[in-house]
This record gives structure tokens, C-alpha cells and sequence, in this order.
């Protein structure tokens, strides 16, 4: 099992609490999407609109719909960057160093 599941629970209740909020794609899913020719790799920060919690395998993902072109992307937790002005940015980067922990011992990143 890779999430401790209050405690995702937990995260995943104050980040829906917190929405609408702004984050970062992290460079290597940037530059998959630009190699995939996907438009809305052309901008790095996103509005993440909704989340949710895709089981055990998927982790929490955040949905970021780009209204102009009914666009959307679903994409891990582990594949943005929050502000670190947010006051749950440091819940966010413990449950994002302890998910790539969990994935490096089974050899799954």
C-alpha cells in the first residue's frame, strides 16, 4: 500500500477546501506533453478545478480544465508543484516525497 489513508483523506479534503488554486507542472511532465503535442503544455502554471483520489495505484489527482479549448488534464499529484505560500504546501511535498518513496522501493519511477 503506498497511501497512508487518513492521511490522504486528510490532504485530499484541505486541498478540495482550497479550490480554485494555482500550480506548477513539474519539467519532465512538461516536456512528455510538449513531446506528445499536447496545447496545454505550452504554459507551465495551471488552475487545478477539482480533485480526486484514483485508488492506491493513482493517487490524488488534480483536474485542470482549460475553458477556452474544453481541454483537460488529469494529472498526479507527484506531477505539480503547489506555492509554497499555501498554507498545506508542506502536507502536499510530504505526501509527494513519501508516494515517489513508496514507488522507487517497488520499482515503479
Amino acid at each position: 500500500m503506498l497511501d497512508h489513508p487518513e492521511n490522504t483523506a486528510r490532504l485530499l479534503s484541505a486541498l478540495k477546501a482550497a479550490l480554485p488554486f494555482k500550480v506548477e507542472l513539474v519539467p519532465s511532465l512538461v516536456n512528455y506533453l510538449r513531446e506528445q503535442h499536447v496545447a496545454i503544455a505550452d504554459q507551465t502554471q495551471h488552475i487545478v478545478s477539482d480533485l480526486s483520489y484514483a485508488g492506491d495505484e493513482g493517487g490524488i489527482v488534480c483536474h485542470i480544465v482549460r475553458p477556452e479549448d474544453q481541454g483537460a488534464l488529469v494529472v498526479s499529484l507527484t506531477q505539480v508543484r503547489v506555492p509554497r505560500t499555501m498554507p498545506i504546501a508542506a502536507a502536499v511535498a510530504d505526501y509527494h516525497n513519501h508516494r515517489v518513496k513508496k514507488l522507487k522501493k517497488q520499482g515503479r519511477a
